[in-house]
This record gives C-alpha cells, structure tokens and sequence, in this order.
C-alpha cells in the first residue's frame, strides 16, 4: 500500500517557552515546521489520515482574537497548497477519497475537511464531543469551521488492544489500517497503523512531531515501533517524505 505525504503549508511559532510576552511581542522562529496530511492506497478505497490546513488560516481575521492558543502560531499556505488541490493536480479528485480518518480535531488538522465531507470521516467519540460547542471553542477547537451538517463516524475504539494502545478499531477490516488510541495531545486523539508488506507505518498526528521525539512522549511506543520494525511519520516532520520513500522501496 503506498503512503503519500501531503503537506499543506507550514505553522511557525513564536519564539520562547513561557511567559505574557511570547503571546504579546515575541517574534516568529525562524525554523517553522510542516504541516503533513497522508493519502493511503488501500484496495478498497483512498484513505487519508488528517486533512491538513485551510489557505483561509493564512488570512487575517480567521482565528478568533480573544483566544490566546492562536497568538502562538501563524500558518503559511495559499489555495494551491490545501490537500484537495494537490490530490486534483495529480489527477484525484476529493470524491475518490473513501475515508478519512482524523487523528484529532485541532485546525491544522481538519481545516481543509470541507472538499471531503462526501467520504466517511472518521473521528473518536471522545474528540467528537470534547470539541463541539462553546467547550470546544473554549479549548482551542474551530468547530464554526468544520462542514456544515457533518455527521462523522464516531469510533468508540472496542477492537482491545493492539500492542502498547489501550483501544484500537480495524478499519476496512482486513487487519490493514489499524485505528488506535494515542490520548496525550488531546483526550481522544488517534493513530493509523497502516499494515503493509514490507515496513509497516504508524501515522501519529500529533502522537510526537517526529521519531526523535517519540521517546520522549510517548516511550511505550517508541518501543514498540523498535521492536516490530515500525516506521513512524508525525504530522509536523520534516522527514516524512524521505522515511516514506525510504519505507516504500524496502
């Protein structure tokens, strides 16, 4: 099964750690990071994991001013960088997408859903309902952006375990895409274990930005991936298309 990276723009963020001034007068790092979609060819149907951002992010007065979460990033991307236009140049249309499986509900990955709100979206039911409402505009979430009238499949994850995840959902029910519990970022987040000849993938969202940090954030699952020869790929890695292409020709 080939994985496509498809990385919608960058987000930069403001320099510091902590402190009044990094949301009031701090400058932007110089180094910004990627902000990566993934396209899977399953045999039954594309299946993308996240939606990336929207070119409207990049606009001034998209984010609410009132809340301090969005002082802390400013993303860079224009129409031609959204996922739905990069699957159209290369031939795809949204409407050729069967699923998609979002590994939580923060802007950067679910701002360019709207193309594809015809596939079945798929979304824990701990995030669905942490992120709804004025609770959910409280904590950070945009749901006044989401797609009108969307009703996504909501996973109550009762597959068991599936190695050091707590819950976990089979997909398309073959044993190849694997949706598992990873709560850290946000309560319902959720990784893609994409179970493929050769190397498997995990997609991790926000699990960890990258490999190098998976040791850090999340250990058992660095283990994991260590011990059964998991490649890992996150959502602001700068090397998720040479870990792909890498993955891909073993």
């Amino acid at each position: 099964m080939d994985i496509r990276v498809l990385q919608s723009g960058v987000v930069r963020e403001r320099a510091g750690t902590w402190g009044v001034g990094r949301y009031l007068w701090a400058g932007w790092r110089p180094e910004p990071s990627p902000v990566n979609a993934f396209l899977v060819h399953h045999p039954e149907g594309l299946c993308l994991f996240d939606a990336g951002q929207s070119a409207r992010a990049a606009q001034p007065g998209y984010f609410p001013r009132w809340h301090p979460f969005f002082r802390l990033a400013r993303f860079e991307l224009a129409e031609e960088d959204e996922v739905a236009a990069q699957l159209e140049s290369s031939g795809l249309r949204p409407q050729n997408v069967r699923w998609v499986v979002l590994s939580h509900l923060h802007t950067d990955h679910v701002g360019g859903l709207e193309p594809f709100r015809d596939a079945e979206v798929v979304v824990s039911r701990v995030e669905w309902e942490r992120a709804r409402g004025i609770g959910g505009k409280l904590r950070g979430y945009l749901p006044q952006y989401w797609p009108s009238g969307l009703e996504p499949t909501l996973l109550e994850l009762d597959g068991g375990e599936f190695g050091p995840f707590p819950a976990s959902h089979d997909l398309a029910g073959d044993g190849a895409l694997i949706v598992v519990a990873t709560p850290g970022h946000t309560p319902g987040h959720v990784s893609l274990v994409v179970r493929r000849p050769g190397e498997p993938v995990l997609l991790g969202g926000d699990l960890a930005h990258n490999r190098h940090d998976l040791g850090r954030d999340a250990p058992g699952v660095a283990r994991y991936r260590s011990e059964q020869g998991l490649a890992y790929v996150g959502a602001h890695d700068w090397d998720a298309r040479s870990i792909m292409c890498a993955s891909q020709t073993t």
